[in-house]
């Protein structure tokens, strides 16, 4: 079942792509801006990632699913998915792996779903690697997830990341896509965050609320109470 927009709740907007979260899709009035670039922004831990994890995961019959792997390997991601009772592990959901190369680690998996670039400092070889992801989704709608763009930030100069994001981001507008772009609270001076957040369609930001996390939705002016564990993101 594609998790687009349900015709039958018509609060919901068309342009719309599911969260994969169906109580933050409420909220949303449908999902995340589709297409559209996403900034999500919160602590290192499991907590954004959940997010981008059920994103990636409601991709339906018709859509494909990228993961630009920064820091982790895809089947490190796939396992952090699992302990969320999130299942990467499907037919549509692809990984382009920037980590495994810079521990000299042999490549592991189907070499058809994962694609291996030297590091997160190869960006002409990411940009390529995403064309070709377009190519392979022509006539589908692609849900894209970097996990995480601040590492590519780290391994980049300030104007190489400038006019990588300038080009992807508009290249993944273009062909009707939905990105989401986790970025780690706390790494990034002012500076930065501002050219990353140029040209972003949204921002969510997930804050601890003293030991209780939540997220800040745009447009809304209260935090949502959110909840991560076993069973996922749960909205309180």
């Amino acid at each position: 079942m594609a998790m687009g927009v349900n015709e039958e709740m018509p609060i919901l907007k068309a342009n719309r792509l599911s969260s994969g979260i169906p109580d933050l899709d409420i909220l949303l009035e449908g999902g995340y801006f589709n297409p559209g670039n996403i900034v999500m922004i919160g602590p290192s831990g499991m907590e954004k990632a959940a997010f981008a994890y059920h994103f990636a995961a409601s991709a339906g019959a018709n859509e494909n699913a990228y993961i630009i792997c920064g820091n982790s390997s895809p089947a490190d991601i796939i396992n952090k998915a699992s302990t969320l009772g999130v299942n990467l592990n499907k037919p549509n959901i692809f990984f382009i792996d920037c980590y495994s190369a810079t521990l000299g680690k042999p490549q592991e998996g189907d070499p058809k779903k994962i694609k291996i670039v030297m590091g997160p400092g190869a960006l002409n070889d990411i940009s390529l690697m995403l064309n070709e992801a377009t190519q392979e989704s022509t006539g589908k709608k692609m849900r894209v997830i970097f996990d995480t763009l601040s590492t590519f930030v780290l391994y980049n100069p300030q104007d190489s990341i400038r006019k990588f994001l300038s080009v992807i981001e508009g290249r993944l507008k273009n062909v009707g896509a939905t990105a989401i772009y986790l970025v780690d609270e706390g790494v990034h001076d002012k500076q930065v965050l501002g050219l990353i957040s140029h040209g972003m369609d949204e921002t969510y930001t997930i804050a601890d609320n003293g030991g209780k996390f939540v997220m800040i939705l745009p447009e809304l002016d209260l935090p949502v109470p959110i909840k991560v564990g076993p069973a996922g993101v749960t909205i309180l």
